[in-house]
Order: structure tokens, then sequence, then C-alpha cells
């Protein structure tokens, strides 16, 4: 099986850092299960179109105008792909978006591998709140456009899934579910995470929130428990990696900010995994969340995620098996209860850990993702080409087309 990796610079799988480090380590999972990866990295179109654009909507409407999608990008992607596979001899086309290949209508059968659609993006994050309506517009044209022009919908949750079928009519024999890892090169062992489990102390309980956006990842809320936690006599730790408070905040000594830790070097390495050795819990209140990797990281620690039943969330925690589920309305108080309770009981908190580690292994490993997609990728070029439908042209300026970033 050989597949050309389409991608822009901001889903680059070669860096580390892309979208998260998600792109790196989707080609190295399907390049572990054997498929010959011929990454093409797209180049951007002259800028200043969209630059002007952009500063209309936003600076002099005050409305947010989404650039990665405009049609004249997606376009220019959609004929730079088609010229780049002439010198190519590939069996599919695989991109982890849906915008960069939502106008591409080869012969070669695509598919897209994502966390969300636009339409579930709208309004659920920030960046996608208060949208200029050309964007909103075209955003859902180009959705609708790659889903219809792909061989397979990819979605990382059922969430994600369930949005392409009942806001754009998707047909229901294109969308496959598969989860995604965590950026983790190296995880613990089953035997490695018993023993850390054993160590970790039943009379303090440290916890971790992992995020770069303070207020969506709901770290108030994180801060609000481990105080209910001293405060009824449980001494507790939050340590918090990937963001920075609010200026106004007056945070406790007893919560660590780690504004970056960089898991790809030595160092950074082990100190991330010193901090998951000994964290109790992972916590989460987040506000909104496609898949966040963090969750499945954690698990691999034998750290228990507790988090809200919010977005995406749903299709990766699952109560009492590797954490536990909280309305988006829970304070501090109803997180500080649930953790009390559970940490009350070594047993009861061991056994939660070492299923969290166990379903993390089964459900969010790259080698069984990997091999999932490898299969959905056979079984799409197995298949002879279906004639697709004429896309519809737009018309006017500043029209645009898009689907869900991450």
């Amino acid at each position: 099986m050989r597949i050309a990796f389409v991608a822009n610079s901001y889903l680059d799988p070669g860096k580390h850092n892309s979208w998260s480090g998600l792109p790196f380590f989707i080609r190295r999972s399907l390049e572990r299960v054997g498929v010959t990866v011929e990454t093409c990295i797209l180049s951007e179109p002259n800028p200043l179109g969209g630059a002007l654009r952009y500063a209309y909507w936003r600076f002099l409407l005050g409305r947010r105008y989404v650039r990665a999608c405009e049609a004249r990008v997606l376009r220019h992607y959609s004929k730079e792909i088609d010229r780049r596979l002439r010198s190519m001899k590939v069996d599919a086309v695989f991109c982890p978006s849906s915008w960069p290949v939502a106008y591409f209508e080869g012969a070669v059968p695509t598919v897209f591998w994502t966390d969300a659609c636009f339409a579930g993006m709208v309004d659920f994050y920030k960046s996608f709140a208060n949208l200029a309506e050309s964007s909103m517009v075209d955003g859902h044209a180009a959705e609708r456009a790659a889903l219809r022009n792909c061989a397979r919908a990819i979605y990382s949750s059922e969430w994600a899934a369930s949005t392409a079928r009942d806001r754009y009519s998707a047909d229901p024999s294109k969308i496959r579910v598969v989860p995604f890892g965590g950026n983790i090169l190296e995880k613990p062992s089953i035997g490695e995470v018993a023993m850390f489990v054993s160590l970790r102390e039943s009379r303090q309980c440290n916890l971790l929130l992992i995020g770069v956006d303070w207020e969506r990842k709901g770290a108030e809320i994180a801060v609000e428990t481990v105080k209910s936690l001293n405060s009824r006599g449980m001494p507790s730790r939050l340590t918090i990696v990937g963001c920075v408070p609010p200026r106004s905040s007056d945070l406790p000594p007893f919560v660590e900010v780690i504004p970056f830790i960089s898991k790809e070097t030595y160092e950074g390495g082990r100190r991330f995994t010193e901090i998951c050795r000994r964290s109790h819990f992972l916590i989460m209140p987040s506000r909104a969340d496609c898949t966040p990797v963090a969750i499945a990281e954690a698990n691999y620690f034998g750290l228990p995620c507790l988090a809200t039943d919010v977005g995406g969330i749903p299709s990766i925690v699952t109560d009492e098996i590797n954490g536990h589920l909280f309305h988006l309305r829970a304070r501090g108080d109803s997180y500080a209860d649930y953790i009390l309770d559970v940490i009350s009981d070594i047993s009861i908190y061991r056994s939660l850990a070492i299923r969290s580690a166990e379903e993390a292994d089964r459900r969010f490993s790259w080698e069984a993702s990997g091999a999932k997609v490898l299969s959905i990728l056979s079984e799409v070029v197995a298949l002879k080409p279906r004639a697709r439908s004429p896309v519809p042209q737009t018309s006017g300026a500043g029209k645009l087309s898009g689907s869900a970033t991450q």
C-alpha cells in the first residue's frame, strides 16, 4: 500500500509541533503497519488577498475570518494535488483534515482522518465564534464537498461522525470512527504502570491538567477542585502543563504552572513521565473539546481522567473504566466529592488506574488505530472508482470552503 500523505504547513507530519503533533504520529502509525508514505506538503498561494479580506472582516467589521478555508486556497490545493500525483504512483490520497482535499476529484480515492466537522466547531471554540458570513457559507459548502468527494471520512469520535451524518447528510457507508492515540513515543507497559500506581500515596492527591488554553480547558475549575480537597483535609497538589493563567489569577502555593514541556527532548520526556507517574488523576473540565490526546497520554500512565461530558470526550472517557464524566455545569466541589470517594479506598483507586491503562492499551494505541486505518485504505483501494457528482461552483468575492480545523 502506497499513499500520498497530503498536508499544508499547519499539518506537516515532519514537525513534532504541527497540530499538537498529531500528523507526525498519524504518519508514524501508518508506516509502522506497512504503509509506504509519500509526504506531499502543499504550497501556499499568494497570501495578500486573504490578508486583506481578513483585515476587512476582523478590524473593520469585528468578525472572525477563517483564512485557512478560502476557496482560492482550497482550489489551489486541489490543482496542486492533481499535478503532484502525475509524478507519483500511489493507491490513495490521505489527509489529516478534510480542508486540503475538499475539492480534489481525481481518480485516486481520498481518505481523511480528523477530529471535527465545520458545523460542530461553529460557536463551540472561540476561534469559530462570530464568524464572517462568507466563512459560514463556504465552510459548510466545503465540508459537504469533502464528504461527497472522499471515499472514506474517518473521525476520532462519534460526536464528529454524527455531526457529519446529521448536519451534512453524509453517506453513512463512508463514515468510520477510529480514535487517536497519545503523543508519546514509548508508552509504559501495563507492568510498569502497576508499579507506578502501587507507589502513589493514598493520604494525598496529585492532580494534573494538560492543555494550552486556560479558559477552554477549565483550569479555573481544576484550581477550585484542589482548593476544595485541601480544605477538607486531603493534602493535594495541582500541576498545570501547557498554559499560563490570566494575570489576574492569584494561585495558591499548591498549584504549580509549567508553561511548556517538549516531550520530544530527553529532558522534557523524562520530566513529563515523572509528573504522570506521581499524579493520581488527569483533570480536564473542558468547556469545549474535540479529541484531547492528553487523555490517552494520561491513561497510558494509569491516570483516570475526570472530564466534562462535552464534544468528543464521551468517546474517550467511559465512566469507571478510564475515568469519570461530569456535567458541564459541575464545579470544583463535585470533582472533589468524586475524588474523595475513590481515593478513600486505595484498592478501588488502584483498580480504576490499572483499568485506565488497559483501556488505553486496547483502544488508544497508535498501533491499533494505524491497523484500522490501513484496513479502511485497503477497502477503498479494492473498490472500483465511482463517478462523482459535479461540485457546485461558488460565486461572488470572498467565497470560502473548508472543513473543521483542529
